[in-house]
């Protein structure tokens, strides 16, 4: 568990990479034009829920087990094995997540950790574009600061690929031959935790427990930034894990919209005691849950603070003088400076 820490000093500990990572995913999804709200869709909203891809391929989560999902299909993973400038690959019987850490069994010999970089993902993918993909782990570390296993996820510099779904843009990894499947900024291909077992609604943002699952959740997007924040699944719960992304992505109305904009501050307080406010005088933003907000006073953006925020028609009530605990079914009370 983290400690009682201020939110601030936690998120600079925590997300100096994703902070850079935010700013530089802005232009590319029109961030910097007003503030576009993107409705429907993968990762709908200001803050996307992922930005995966593989070329023109979405990739948010695979069946460990080979089975179609979301158009797509693991065929096999192979270890790379380098011996006195030889090259050699070693097809896993298993692959799986463990909190956080990707594992892999050969027979009764497993491996993990370090033993993964280099690895060959076999994909087939489904709905549009090649059929027949490879992915790749370029780079692992275990981050001792948040406690987060990070991966950089990569695929083949090949123009059959496409355009990275979100970006649009071609973003090589320095020093290789492949493509940031997160993006790059300044040629280091972004990091991505892993999930075992989860399952995450593109369009709405619902989350599912959902057995033999490996999602892949980059840290520019609110599923990853959970986990940056300290808050995991196996730790917290599922169904409050869906209230954390919620909080992150500003889904005011638990419908997968975001009412924010990457970048944009704010204070945490939370029912574990993982965050506490810097500045407890600050005006309430909102208490959330996994069905949103149950109220909102001051909302995180400008924009939004002079329109207030509807759901369904209807304008959120006040939050007033609530505390944590007041709102049955939420954990995440936050205020806006």
């Amino acid at each position: 568990m983290m400690s009682r820490t201020p939110f601030f000093l936690a998120l600079a500990l925590s997300l100096s990479a994703a902070s850079a990572c935010d700013e530089g995913m802005d232009g590319e999804f029109g961030a910097d034009d007003g503030l576009e709200f993107r409705p429907g869709g993968f990762g709908a909203g200001g803050v996307l829920l992922n930005t995966n891809a593989i070329g023109d391929h979405p990739l948010h989560e695979l069946n460990r087990f080979g089975e179609l999902h979301e158009d797509v299909q693991l065929i096999a993973v192979y270890l790379k094995i380098v011996y006195k400038d030889q090259i050699s690959w070693l097809k896993l019987d298993e692959v799986w997540s463990e909190k956080g850490q990707l594992r892999g069994r050969i027979k009764d010999v497993y491996y993990k950790g370090s033993a993964f970089v280099g690895s060959r993902w076999d994909l087939a993918t489904y709905g549009g574009g090649i059929g027949k993909r490879k992915m790749f782990i370029d780079k692992y570390r275990y981050d001792e600061v948040d406690g987060n296993h990070k991966y950089v996820f990569a695929y083949p510099k090949d123009v059959t690929y496409g355009l990275h779904y979100y970006t649009k843009k071609t973003q090589p990894i320095k020093e290789t031959g492949m493509l940031g499947a997160c993006g790059d900024i300044n040629g280091e291909g972004l990091e991505a935790v892993v999930y075992e077992d989860l399952h995450v609604d593109m369009k709405d943002g619902y989350v599912d427990n959902e057995k033999d699952l490996i999602n892949i959740a980059c840290l520019d997007g609110g599923i990853g930034k959970s986990a940056l924040w300290g808050f995991r699944p196996w730790d917290i719960g599922y169904y409050e894990f869906m209230g954390a992304i919620r909080t992150i992505r500003a889904d005011y109305c638990g419908d997968g919209d975001s009412w924010t904009k990457p970048g944009t501050a704010i204070e945490l307080e939370d029912k574990w005691g993982y965050h506490t406010f810097a500045d407890p005088l600050l005006k309430t933003e909102a208490f959330f849950g996994p069905k949103g907000a149950a109220c909102v006073t001051r909302p995180r953006r400008p924009e939004i603070q002079l329109t207030g925020v509807e759901c369904n028609g209807a304008k959120l009530p006040d939050c007033k003088d609530a505390k944590l605990g007041d709102f049955a079914d939420t954990y995440f009370w936050t205020k806006a400076p």
